[in-house]
């Protein structure tokens, strides 16, 4: 018996370009465009393929505020009745004309839905529109797509997302949560040569897979190990050393290795920075390079100190230890620090829960309200510079990724957030929110309309 057809329906306000995207997926012109509001006034069905997926398009009318126009509300009725009928919807929003009054309560209507939506803002064909687009994660968007219909720009993007979102349709896929549970962690093993990754990879797999020597060197390749730890999958990455390319020769076994390391990181979900705790200085110039690595690429990452069988200490060791660590790593503090052997197993069970927190951490999603709260607040109690004499106002605030996760902030004057007033910030934030092991990336914008600040600022009473 054959499948039918998903059903994908274009919704938006009237004349944000859904007719002529519809036309450009179907190919052809099939429903009527023209640059004046509801020209579309009856749904426009269309069967297609999408990378060989046979979806029922869908063309309606603007989804639009009360109106007495009898014909107007016989365009919101025929929207109404495309998104009910819909598996999927495609929400399109208008990027020349920025957010407009009517799309949050759009946003509201398809959340309530509860069906699969890809967020669309179109007509970005000029790089600056792109770059302003970024106000519509205002409405509490967690991603979008930007493209242009009329100039067939980006579509690639949002085909693809068509056929994810297809796919998850057809085969009824488990939630996220549930798909997280079931997925498999990916830790990348990192360190400089020697520092005894490959014996705690042997530690924690409990064999003698991985070589293991005192020759700096002798892991050429990645090497995946596949283990399972109180019901979750683990997946370890072995890597070669990773040294300075200067320090490499051009040719050599360890210069493809390092390439395959860089590669794993690439790949994994959390990263454990291996030091040696027997050696002076703990943390030496390419560790400190390495961590730096992590932190710019935001991969969630755990410091490691090895060796702690080796070292003489008392009950103050550890705070000492970590002290030293912190004062060469000072823009990781954020990092969780074990203190473990893998040569007598001693603390190495600490590392699966660690990486099960520090991922979970990386992948959280704060709530807007409290996140906007505590920036407020944070603006409150220690307000940036003025600007030409006029105070900066902190507008509003959302999470717009995961892993790292990363806030974007809209201000009055962002040129007067300056890198240590970001770093405030950031402390606030995961203070109060404790991203365990993972950066958080601060996005600082200014709005695009400065009327429609005053506007928000006066409802809401945001700014100060």
């Amino acid at each position: 018996m054959s499948r039918k057809a998903p059903k994908i329906a274009l919704i938006g306000r009237t004349n944000v370009g859904k007719s002529t995207l519809f036309n450009v997926l179907c190919n052809k012109n099939k429903s009527i465009t023209e640059d004046i509001a509801g020209v579309t006034r009856d749904r426009s069905y269309a069967l297609i393929s999408v990378k060989e997926k046979v979806v029922n398009l869908i063309d309606t009318g603007g989804i639009l505020g009360e109106s007495e126009d009898p014909l107007a509300a016989a365009v919101h009725e025929q929207s109404t009745l495309a998104l009910n009928e819909a598996d999927i919807i495609i929400a399109v929003f208008d990027g020349i004309y920025g957010v407009h009054p009517d799309d949050s309560n759009l946003v509201q209507l398809l959340r309530e839905a509860q069906k699969p939506v890809i967020w669309v803002i179109n007509k970005c064909e000029k790089p600056r529109t792109r770059e302003e687009a970024v106000e519509f994660y205002e409405l509490g968007l967690e991603s979008y797509i930007w493209i242009s219909a009329a100039h067939r720009q980006n579509l690639h993007e949002l085909v693809g997302a068509i056929v994810d979102a297809v796919e998850v349709v057809e085969a009824g896929t488990p939630s996220e949560e549930e798909d997280d549970e079931e997925r498999a962690i990916r830790i990348a093993i990192v360190g400089k040569p020697n520092v005894g990754k490959s014996s705690l990879v042997n530690r924690l797999i409990g064999s003698e897979r991985v070589i293991a020597s005192e020759l700096p060197g002798t892991t050429r390749d990645t090497i995946d190990v596949e283990l399972t730890r109180d019901g979750q999958k683990f997946i370890l990455v072995d890597t070669a050393g990773l040294r300075r390319k200067s320090h490499v020769p051009e040719e050599s076994l360890e210069r493809y290795a390092n390439v395959r390391a860089l590669k794993a990181l690439a790949r994994c979900d959390v990263a454990l920075l291996l030091l040696d705790a027997s050696e002076d200085p703990l943390v030496s110039d390419q560790e400190r390079r390495i961590a730096d690595l992590l932190h710019r690429r935001g991969i969630p990452f755990i410091l490691v100190c090895n060796k702690w069988d080796k070292v003489e200490k008392d009950n103050t060791s550890v705070k000492a230890y970590s002290k030293k660590v912190f004062e060469r790593l000072n823009f990781c503090r954020y990092a969780p620090l074990l203190f473990l052997s893998a040569e007598t197993g001693r603390r190495c069970p600490k590392i699966f829960p660690t990486v099960k927190e520090v991922h979970e951490s990386a992948a959280t999603r704060v709530r807007t309200s409290e996140l906007n709260r505590v920036l407020l607040n944070a603006f409150e109690k220690n307000p940036p510079p003025v600007y030409r004499g006029h105070p900066v106002k902190m507008y509003f605030a959302t999470q717009v990724t995961t892993t790292p996760p990363t806030v974007l902030v809209f201000v009055n004057f962002p040129q007067n957030i300056t890198q240590t007033y970001e770093r405030y910030l950031k402390k606030k934030l995961q203070e109060h929110f404790s991203f365990a092991g993972t950066d958080i990336k601060l996005q600082i914008r200014k709005r695009r309309n400065q009327e429609r600040d005053n506007q928000f600022e006066e409802e809401s009473g945001a700014g100060f």
